[in-house]
């Protein structure tokens, strides 16, 4: 069944199963990943830590669509000793994530209206979560909400479904609300799984 689970969810991203197929999916989540050798979380965890900006001992990063904590994890095991939240549509995920035991708050909610005020976090991290029939590019404008000043915003993005999302990066770029600071060179992040290509993507906010 592992090979088909990606496909599973996809088929049913477009309604409002979408949390009820990653509730289903949540307890083998992370030996699928690992069995297609998912890169993603490890790369936006480096790219995160590499590019965020000294801010004191409140710190706080927040995985938006953190799934069962692998990011996290990964943040942790890059050196992240600060506060760490993580935001998801799923609670049967978000039960698995707090058995890793990095987060400080898990909260569940869509990326789209995030219970948390404006700038509360020095970063954003986002992996496999914009990409086909999950979050729209509108939530990019509510990531750059709840990134503080000067904060940055890492996301994996799938180079089939980039014109997808585009016209809201751009956005965002032209108004100055973000600048495109740093974009890996494209590869395969499931490479045991398809040919698929990806970026690693961050942006400071303004």
């Amino acid at each position: 069944m592992a090979a088909d689970r990606l496909d599973w969810i996809f088929d049913g991203a477009h309604d409002a199963s979408l949390g009820e197929r990653y509730d289903t999916w949540a307890a083998t989540y992370d030996s699928d990943h690992s069995e297609w050798g998912w890169r993603g979380p490890d790369l936006v965890a480096t790219a995160t830590v590499r590019n965020v900006r000294a801010s004191g001992g409140a710190a706080t990063i927040l995985d938006a669509g953190c799934g069962t904590g692998m990011v996290g994890v990964a943040l942790r095991s890059a050196g992240w000793k600060g506060a760490l939240i993580g935001l998801d549509l799923s609670q049967g995920m978000l039960d698995e994530a707090s058995k890793s035991s990095v987060y400080d708050q898990l909260i569940r909610c869509s990326l789209y209206d995030v219970p948390l005020i404006d700038g509360v976090a020095v970063a954003t991290v986002s992996a496999g979560v914009f990409t086909l029939g999950h979050v729209g590019g509108e939530a990019f404008a509510e990531l750059c909400r709840i990134t503080g000043s000067g904060g940055v915003v890492t996301v994996t993005q799938r180079l089939d479904f980039a014109d997808r999302f585009a016209p809201h990066i751009d956005a965002l770029s032209a108004t100055g609300d973000w600048t495109e600071i740093e974009r890996s060179e494209r590869e395969r992040l499931h490479p045991d799984r398809d040919d698929n290509e990806q970026t690693v993507v961050s942006w400071r906010v303004r």
